[in-house]
């Protein structure tokens, strides 16, 4: 293929005659098959020399015998073209266009009919078969048809107009239109186009992602009748592509409300209190993305982080409003915009397909109950009130027995989603956009090639002369190294975290707000003990003495009223703040170890040493002079003991020497008389 360098290209276009740039500056040039361009222009330069001859016909002559683009024409076609074409036309350059290689296009139906057939989709919600029957009956009514001439009209309509014809592609409405027409514009966002971004260049912990997600599972709830089905919040951290923080709780129903109360502004400040104050965000600014339904945030809130960061944490949400398709039209309801949180939307998907596990979670609920919901449903809750009510003649503890079999209880069933969401973010399998130009790949190595793969991070365990060595052998031979994507954990871990900072323990309870602060008394044993649904069933105890902002212990007033914040987010420990709101510190919660469980038991042990000498630090000072008077007694008769063995010692040895000078004197004599 031959090429121009720029000087011979820019003479090229400046020796073109007016006629060839003003073909090439014409659209129905560009539109020419790439096969028709240069014929049209070797006809076009032909016509060009032969107005340029003096005489005519020499130059016809001339012609037939050139080759034109590799064609050769004979002197009548030659002729036809010059005088019926291009002189015919006033030189227009598309009279040269060969239409057996470029044919014109047929002229089809009218726009203005177009845009009717539209109008009458549109009209009957999106129901093409309804709207060409009302096309039909307009016609034979003689109702006028923009683009189309009244006269002459038969009583059939015409071709163009036939239902085979108007469902063509040129002619059909799109599936925005069919989807606005029988929805709404939100229900069309799928068919629209949106912003396309990379996580190419971000940095690490700048955009937190929170949503909620209906799992399609039910649950069994001590103290409640029937099945519930399970809710969460849950976050995720952009650039990762990890969830972060997630916390779960059933439908409750409400007695004296008879409505089921589910996630709750509750839920979702502890759970962005366990995330800024355990995760951490980018100190150099982070957005972070909120719906305004659910998953959301109030306007306190907003204002607090942006004063605590000195705006560098930002909160962003998406439009839940149904806006009308056009100003003045009603508008839809409030819905979230699933574009601006659309990777935490996929991380939903893929839970929903893990979660789908009919042998571990056999109460599956569909995704659209109407729908999709399994048929043994109803049977299975049918089933589960009957036992329900039969377990209520055994003790408490065998309740839960009972109906584990049909429906797992709620605790049983948040072990199992924690585990499979934790798979999730484990998993080295995926097509996270960008990974490979982020550098997020993990390279391995193995030291023959029937072991194992390993991280190569492991060579540094590695003596340095056997990692040289090593080193040397996976140089020589490739069967030795690969490389594999790193899971969203691992990125989180290695190159997210890191970079974060955290919010300070003191601003968790202004956070939360005080209305949210639970009551509870420091106990006679030192310990806060209470039941609390909102964190999990059963007692609860946390230890009576609070680690504040410098890591330094304080002991709590037996038998006093603090408020207290903690949830199932984040049990290990519990914010306190005494009556008045002053943030005191965060308690430890009290290790409770199973039976037989000797590991756990020790650290148990060993955590009530603890707090057994915070505790005893009060009794410590009031006894301090009688310990004083105790100890210098004590140290007093140890020095007494000391002086009177070392004079018992002086004794026995001087005793010793008596005794042993006798028995010489008595052997010296004994040799004498010998």
């Amino acid at each position: 293929m031959m090429t121009l360098s720029l000087a011979e290209g820019l003479s090229s276009q400046s020796s073109a005659s007016p006629i060839v740039r003003a073909m090439m500056a014409d659209q129905e040039y560009g539109a020419l098959p790439d096969e028709e361009k240069p014929h049209v222009k070797a006809r076009i330069a032909m016509m060009e020399r032969i107005d340029a001859a003096p005489k005519k016909q020499p130059a016809i002559e001339a012609e037939v015998l050139r080759t034109h683009n590799g064609e050769r024409y004979s002197e009548g076609a030659i002729r036809k073209l010059y005088f019926e074409k291009w002189r015919a036309s006033n030189r227009d350059w598309k009279t040269m266009i060969d239409r057996r290689r470029a044919p014109k296009e047929a002229g089809g139906l009218d726009q203005e009919t177009i845009v009717y057939w539209h109008q009458l989709f549109f009209q009957k919600s999106g129901r093409a078969r309804a709207a060409h029957r009302e096309l039909r009956r307009q016609w034979r009514a003689g109702a006028p048809i923009p683009g189309l001439p009244d006269k002459g009209r038969g009583p059939d309509l015409p071709g163009g107009l036939s239902y085979p014809n108007l469902m063509r592609d040129k002619y059909r409405p799109t599936a925005a239109t069919k989807r606005v027409a029988r929805i709404g514009l939100r229900a069309a966002e799928e068919f629209l186009p949106s912003v396309l971004t990379t996580r190419l260049g971000m940095k690490p912990g700048s955009f937190l992602l929170f949503d909620d997600i209906w799992h399609d599972i039910y649950c069994s709830v001590p103290g409640q009748t029937g099945m519930r089905r399970v809710l969460q919040f849950h976050c995720a951290e952009l650039l990762s592509g990890s969830q972060i923080g997630r916390g779960m709780k059933p439908e409750i129903l409400n007695d004296s409300t008879g409505k089921m109360e589910r996630l709750k502004e509750r839920e979702m400040l502890f759970l962005l209190a366990h995330i800024l104050g355990n995760r951490g965000y980018n100190p150099d600014g982070c957005t972070l993305i909120m719906e305004r339904g659910t998953a959301t945030v109030d306007e306190r809130v907003v204002r607090l982080l942006h004063d605590h960061s000195g705006g560098k944490l930002r909160v962003e949400k998406g439009n839940t409003s149904g806006n009308p398709l056009a100003e003045g039209l009603y508008a839809g309801s409030s819905k979230g915009n699933f574009k601006i949180k659309a990777a935490l939307e996929s991380l939903g998907n893929l839970i929903h397909n893990e979660t789908g596990d009919r042998l571990l979670l056999p109460a599956q609920s569909g995704s659209i109950g109407r729908v999709n919901e399994p048929e043994e449903l109803h049977g299975r809750e049918k089933h589960l009130l009957q036992l329900q009510r039969a377990a209520l003649l055994v003790p408490a503890p065998l309740r839960e027995m009972i109906t584990a079999n049909v429906t797992p209880p709620f605790a049983q069933v948040v072990e199992l989603l924690d585990l499979i969401q934790e798979r999730i973010n484990h998993r080295q399998e995926h097509d996270l956009e960008g990974w490979e130009q982020c550098g997020f790949m993990a390279p391995l190595f193995r030291l023959s090639p029937n072991e194992e793969w390993k991280r190569q991070s492991a060579l540094l365990e590695y003596p340095a002369a056997v990692r040289a060595a090593i080193e040397q052998s996976l140089r020589t031979d490739h069967r030795l190294t690969t490389c594999r994507r790193m899971s969203p954990a691992e990125v989180f871990a290695e190159r997210v975290q890191p970079h974060l900072v955290t919010i300070p323990a003191h601003l968790v309870p202004e956070l939360l707000g005080m209305e949210l602060a639970e009551t509870h008394r420091v106990g006679k044993d030192g310990r806060f003990n209470f039941e609390d649904e909102n964190l999990g069933p059963g007692d609860h105890h946390y230890e009576g003495h609070v680690v504040d902002a410098e890591g330094k212990h304080h002991v709590l007033q037996d038998g006093e009223k603090y408020a207290t914040f903690v949830s199932m987010l984040d049990p290990r420990r519990m914010y306190v703040c005494d009556a008045k709101g002053r943030y005191l510190g965060w308690a430890p919660r009290t290790l409770v170890p199973t039976r037989g469980d000797a590991e756990g038991h020790a650290r148990a042990c060993g955590q009530r040493t603890a707090s057994a000498r915070q505790r005893l630090v009060p009794v410590l000072r009031a006894a301090a002079p009688l310990i004083r008077r105790d100890a210098e007694a004590a140290e007093n008769a140890t020095e007494m003991l000391a002086q009177l063995g070392q004079r018992a010692e002086i004794a026995t040895k001087t005793k010793h020497k008596d005794a042993t000078d006798l028995l010489l004197s008595r052997e010296a004599s004994h040799d004498d008389e010998a």
